[in-house]
């Protein structure tokens, strides 16, 4: 998380990213940041033209350090004409090391906080979170059908959508703090379901069927 910057600069994006996602990008002040840090204001405007500029530069590192959680391209060749959903799960595995969970939680709580009231975020949110993992998964679905797994008659925007909004109710779990949030939760979670949807998938459109 943040690796290139400097340590001043780390601390002020880390101290601002947890008062976004505790009280809200909107409510934090850059006086705030500052008092937090213990340092007067104006130190952070060496660093920052504004907090937008603080707000634009999380979401780019977030954008940057999501795109490096793809799957290993070794799972790509489990997609073949003989592929289960077994072998598709395979390729949906995106997750954060341990180390930058919290990390992770917080960019999402701010995130849905903001996405509402804030254009910048609910651009980022469309275009960078919703629209990618359709796209993604629009990517493997097509695989599939030209590899001869799935019939040509499978509707991928519609699962592609499916499987999207299953993404964004995971993070909304997180922003409430239930489901797999909770680390008792014995519910059935958002993997579960997503493993529903290819067991569907493979029963309405496999060659195989």
């Amino acid at each position: 998380m943040f690796p290139k910057e400097s340590r001043a600069k780390q601390k002020i994006i880390a101290t601002a990213l947890t008062l976004f996602s505790e009280k809200g990008f909107t409510e934090t002040t850059m006086r705030e940041i500052a008092a937090t840090i213990g340092v007067r204001a104006p130190s952070l405007y060496t660093h920052f033209e504004s907090k937008f500029s603080i707000l634009e530069h999380l979401l780019d590192d977030y954008k940057h350090y999501a795109s490096n959680m793809k799957p290993p391209e070794s799972c790509w060749v489990r997609l073949t004409k003989d592929a289960t959903p077994d072998d598709v799960m395979s390729c949906l595995t995106l997750h954060f090391p341990k180390p930058e969970t919290e990390y992770y939680l917080k960019m999402v709580v701010m995130l849905f906080q903001e996405q509402c009231r804030n254009e910048v975020v609910r651009e980022f949110m469309t275009k960078d979170l919703i629209l990618w993992h359709e796209q993604y998964i629009t990517t493997i679905l097509r695989h599939l059908v030209n590899v001869g797994a799935l019939h040509r008659d499978i509707d991928i925007d519609f699962w592609a959508k499916i499987h999207a909004s299953l993404n964004y109710a995971l993070m909304a779990r997180y922003v409430l703090g239930i489901g797999e949030a909770e680390s008792e939760f014995k519910g059935k979670g958002i993997v579960e379901m997503k493993r529903t949807m290819y067991d569907t998938i493979f029963k309405l459109h496999s060659t195989k069927a």
